[in-house]
């Protein structure tokens, strides 16, 4: 049978040689190991394939979401996000002294603009729009002008839209600043880590500080600390996969493209299921192939698809936030189109090494488990 991993990594033997050929250079004592030179040519080259003036790498995607709020002073302030969007964005926001305030979504699963911006008030200081999957959406471009004309924060929790776009402007240049997770299942890893892309020279001392310990620099003094801060560095190794991956993003995101297509050609127009599209003035880079049941038991497809050897990707997401146990204060909250939304779909496998011959299979497969249990 079959055992197909719902996502897998992709590094070449050129990308192999060359991060083993550098870290060796780095274990000899030829750079530091940690957020030394690696790392600074890593931002400024993830700068510009953005469109930003500046980077910020981190340890993690979450400490990048934080680095933002927390370099710009959301404590006691109410910031706007989705609830079907991973914990990692309420903890940043409230990590940072914020206040969450969940709002529902579009059926494209990325925040709706009109139900949003019912919810700002005075206490109201950011927005958060979710790239869900990697779409970059038309409500995100409203909502970032928005937030300009009433002086608000726009913030993009990007952790999956590395090189998605809308009307050629990148997911990460849309508003204040933008946070991006170079975890192990996104378009591009450096196994953990993260990323700010920001425009705002300010923010980056902010939050370059923050990152180690609080401290700046005072004459000969290395230890000077003017804010609680954290041990969030990017490791050198971390920045040496990173630059490797930029190197292919495109290419990564070409295949993804490509198994798309082949699952677009099984599940468009059918009454069962509903497949989530960019619009068309977007460019996508399919973190997600996400499917909608129109009809069926959720549980029973999952569960007849994993006798199939076809691991699910991760759900984007299951459970809402404002219905998770640790969120109790919210759960008699209603956001109606994000519960359905959360218990109606799937995402299939989609990755670069995934063969033409799996997704085809996959798309086969599914078609007819879910054809069957509708």
């Amino acid at each position: 049978m079959k055992n197909i991993p719902a996502t897998k990594p992709s590094f070449s033997q050129k990308d192999i040689k060359s991060i083993t050929k550098e870290f060796k250079d780095i274990l000899s004592g030829k750079s530091f190991l940690s957020q030394s030179k690696f790392g600074e040519i890593f931002e400024a080259k993830f700068s510009k394939f953005i469109g930003t003036k500046y980077a910020v790498t981190c340890n993690s995607g979450t400490s990048a979401l934080e680095l933002i709020f927390r370099a710009l002073d959301v404590k006691n302030k109410e910031v706007i996000l989705p609830s079907n969007t991973f914990i990692a964005t309420a903890n940043a926001i409230m990590n940072a002294g914020g206040i969450p305030v969940f709002a529902d979504c579009n059926n494209d699963m990325c925040l709706d603009f009109d139900k949003t911006i019912n919810l700002v008030n005075d206490k109201t200081v950011a927005i958060c729009h979710v790239h869900i999957g990697g779409l970059v959406t038309d409500s995100a471009l409203k909502l970032a002008k928005y937030c300009k004309k009433n002086k608000l924060f726009f913030v993009e929790d990007a952790a999956q839209a590395h090189g998605s776009s809308i009307n050629k402007l990148m997911a990460g240049n849309l508003g204040d600043a933008a946070g991006f997770s170079f975890f192990s299942t996104k378009v591009m890893t450096t196994g953990e880590g993260g990323i700010v892309t920001t425009n705002n020279r300010k923010l980056v001392t902010k939050m370059k500080s923050i990152r180690e310990f609080g401290k700046v620099k005072k004459g000969i003094y290395t230890n000077y600390h003017t804010s609680m801060g954290y041990n969030w560095r990017m490791p050198e190794v971390s920045a040496l996969m990173g630059l490797a991956q930029l190197n292919s993003i495109g290419s990564f995101i070409q295949k993804r493209a490509k198994i798309a297509k082949i699952y677009d050609s099984y599940f468009l127009n059918l009454d069962t299921v509903r497949v989530i599209k960019p619009v068309k003035t977007s460019n996508f880079n399919y973190f997600k192939y996400t499917l909608i049941l129109k009809k069926g038991n959720r549980k029973k497809i999952h569960e007849a698809l994993t006798k199939e050897g076809i691991n699910l990707s991760g759900y984007v997401y299951e459970i809402p936030l404002h219905k998770q146990p640790v969120f109790k204060d919210f759960n008699s909250l209603t956001l109606p189109e994000t519960e359905n939304l959360c218990a109606q779909h799937i995402c299939l496998p989609i990755y670069p090494d995934l063969s033409i011959k799996d997704a085809i299979f996959i798309g086969k497969t599914a078609l007819k488990i879910i054809d069957k249990l509708s």
